[in-house]
């Protein structure tokens, strides 16, 4: 009986120890699972997976009647400056407020970006909020006719 304990005990112990190359992921294996999105060497810069974005919002600050407010380039170019890369922008309305129609009186007209997760604080730090607490839907720039900024 001992040397049955033995020899079971020596050949889990020989199964454990053994390399396994199976479990080993090549390079190939990698890109496949990430989306193809491996790290590759042709000089063009990687994608960012969508889990590693959010979208971030800021009011335009523009007024009823008048014009004015922060421009999607300005508010572009100020988060870039603060080293944010940004994806993409584009312009929207808040429909889960509601603003009354007064001269002078707030719009509901916000800034959107679409940046990495990583930059969250920094972006947080210069005003801006996540959207997934919010209600809006796309509108035209002031300006310039589109609802992005970056031209897609």
């Amino acid at each position: 009986m001992k040397n049955l304990i033995l020899v079971v005990s020596l050949l889990l112990l020989a199964s454990g120890c053994a390399p396994r190359e199976e479990e080993k992921p090549t390079p190939d294996d990698t890109t496949a699972e990430n989306g193809g999105n491996g790290q590759q060497e042709t000089g063009e810069a990687e994608a960012v997976p969508a889990e590693e974005l959010v979208w971030v919002f800021r009011a335009r600050g523009n007024r009823q009647c008048e014009n004015g407010g922060t421009t999607l380039e300005q508010s572009s170019s100020s988060l870039t400056a603060a080293g944010v890369d940004i994806q993409e922008s584009r312009c929207g309305t808040r429909t889960d407020r509601m603003y009354a129609s007064v001269c002078g009186g707030q719009t509901g007209d916000i800034l959107l970006h679409l940046v990495e997760k990583t930059s969250l604080d920094t972006v947080l730090q210069q005003g801006y909020d996540p959207v997934d607490n919010i209600q809006y839907q796309q509108a035209s720039c002031p300006g310039n006719g589109t609802s992005n900024g970056n031209g897609n």
